[in-house]
């Protein structure tokens, strides 16, 4: 089975390329607060909490918040960045939580599941943990048609094989857990807008900022770059002057089928 993708390599340069528009993460947080639950007397873990770009803020709706990542240089950031939030972490693989059984009132998980293969046995962990009707808060990111194109050109450069998310695939993203008896609880979505020029879109790729380029040969990556540069030169009028785009953070909760 592949490996699950560790971000030691994003450390560097993740907040400046995953972080959300100046001013909203307060907001950002109350939405997964509300969506969860949350109350000030909660313990909660964050699987994949990496550099804390939602524990910090959520951090302080609750009484205790432990995150856990493979990556130690990442939850370093974290640690750089955190202040007087009631956050602990610790490095260790979701597959296997270091924590009691039925002891957390909440487990958040954010942008996470297609990195894992076996993300089958972290959903066993997440209901081994969660105290009896305690939600998982699973978010995820949607985004207008912007960039829709040049995705398309993307995917159709880019051999099946070798574009494959390593887990859950994106698609599956609000159904996977009803598939496996759990049931749907509360949905809440945030939308918000930011600018970004398609010449700095490619450049990422470029760079191999995302996590789907890494694995990629230079060859494949080249192709994808030509052919997504082919169509934004056709698509807009000078691709090094940002658009806007509007994006939708998805929380929805999830329970646990019952325990017996």
């Amino acid at each position: 089975m592949a490996q699950s993708v560790v971000f030691d390599r994003a450390a560097e340069f993740y907040d400046e390329t995953r972080g959300f528009p100046a001013g909203i993460e307060q907001a950002v947080a109350e939405m997964i607060a509300k969506t969860g639950g949350l109350t000030p007397n909660s313990t909660v873990l964050e699987i994949g909490v990496g550099t804390g770009r939602i524990a910090l803020p959520l951090a302080r709706h609750v009484r205790a918040y432990h995150g856990l990542d493979l990556s130690r240089a990442m939850m370093m950031r974290l640690k750089a960045k955190q202040t007087d939030e009631p956050i602990s972490v610790v490095q260790g693989d979701a597959t296997q939580l270091p924590y009691a059984s039925h002891s957390l009132d909440a487990v958040i998980a954010v942008h996470v599941f297609h990195l894992i293969p076996n993300w089958r046995g972290v959903i066993s962990e997440l209901e081994r943990v969660l105290k009896p009707g305690a939600p998982v808060i699973h978010c995820w990111s949607e985004h207008d048609d912007v960039f829709r194109l040049l995705w398309n050109g993307w995917r159709n450069a880019v051999p099946n094989n070798e574009a494959t998310d390593v887990g859950l695939r994106w698609e599956r993203n609000e159904d996977f857990l009803t598939e496996l008896g759990w049931t749907q609880g509360t949905k809440q979505v945030f939308t918000y807008r930011y600018h970004r020029a398609p010449a700095d879109f490619i450049n990422q790729l470029r760079n191999r900022i995302w996590s789907h380029t890494w694995h990629l040969s230079d060859a494949t990556l080249s192709a994808g770059i030509q052919a997504i540069e082919a169509i934004a030169a056709q698509q807009f009028n000078d691709p090094t002057q940002p658009v806007e785009v509007e994006a939708h953070l998805i929380a929805k909760a999830y329970i646990p089928p019952k325990q017996t």
